[in-house]
Parts: C-alpha cells; structure tokens; sequence
C-alpha cells in the first residue's frame, strides 16, 4: 500500500472512531492520549509488533495478543475496539497513522488550528496573544500555536499553518529584493 493509501485509510479508521466517540459522548481528549500511548508502546516493541501485524498469524490470535497485552489496562472501549479491529485486519501498522488523523479530526472538530511561529527573537506574551488572536481571527478559529526562534531570519517571524507557510521574515524579504533586482538586468 503507498503511503498516501495509507494516510487516506487510517483517516477513515480516524473518522469512525471520532464520529463513534462524539456519538457516544466519551471522552475524546482520553481516546487520543491512548491511541497515542499504545501506538509508541507497540513501536517500542518490535517483536509485538510484527505479531499483531503478521498475515501468518490468525486473525483470532492477532486478537488474543492484543487482548493479551491489553488485559490489565482501563481502556476506553472504542480504543480497545479499534485495536482489536486493527489487530484483526492485520492493520496494526497503521495505528501511529490513525492516532495522528484521530488528534487533527479531533482539534478540527474542536475549532482549533495548531500552528508554529518560528521568529529571530523570543514574543512576548502579549505579542503572542495579539498574534494568535489575529490569525484565529482570520481563520475563523482558536490558534494553538507553539513558538521556537530562529537568529538567521534577522528579523520578522515565519508561521506554519497545515501546509501553509506565511514568511513575513527579513531573510525572505532580502531575498525577494535581491531576486527582484537580478531578474531586471
């Protein structure tokens, strides 16, 4: 399977099981947490990993081991239904892909965009506030934004949004001038 058939596949696992746990009102925020727990516990444990992910092994042992590890656990019972299906379908593999999907829907549904905010000096509270604000403004959403600093962009701050990148640095802007400038000779 190509990896954009993986993606495609693991957002309708992602898909379900939101609109199962919105429908049952469960606790979203928990379901999330343990996707992402059991998905680094299975990436830690290689030799589990092919187990439950292995067309050798049965559909209903692939089960039991899931069952198996996850005996002594309190579980949602959608997660744990999902890892069984996953086990069950030799999917396993997709679980790091579904629990990534499953944390978008979830902060989509929620109305909250993150984004990260990469500037040549550290914001200040307040700027961050003003910043956030203006972006959620314009998005139409609550931003959730992370920030990290970068000394070669000189000056001015560059924000990714999904797969946007809006580059209001002082490095691009030289750039831009200097490719401006070439192009008129």
């Amino acid at each position: 399977m190509t990896a954009a058939g993986s993606v495609v596949l693991a957002e309708r696992y992602a898909r379900a099981l939101l609109d199962v746990v919105l429908d049952k009102k469960m606790d979203a925020k928990q379901v999330a947490t343990e996707l992402t727990e059991h998905s680094e516990f299975f990436a830690a444990h290689e030799k589990l990993s092919e187990i439950v992910s292995s067309p050798t092994v049965t559909s209903e042992k692939r089960v039991a081991v899931v069952n198996g590890v996850l005996a002594n656990q309190s579980l949602v019972s959608c997660t744990l239904n999902l890892l069984r299906l996953l086990a069950a379908r030799e999917r396993m593999s997709l679980l790091p892909l579904v629990s990534e999907q499953y944390g978008r829907l979830l902060l989509d549904h929620q109305g909250i965009q993150p984004g990260r905010v990469i500037s040549a000096r550290p914001l200040t509270a307040d700027q961050q506030e003003r910043l956030s604000k203006s972006l959620g403004g314009a998005l139409g959403k609550t931003m959730e934004l992370t920030y990290n600093t970068d000394a070669e962009l000189l000056g001015g701050l560059v924000v990714r949004i999904g797969n946007r990148v809006y580059d209001a640095s002082v490095t691009a802007q030289l750039k831009r001038f200097k490719d401006k400038a070439l192009s008129s000779f």
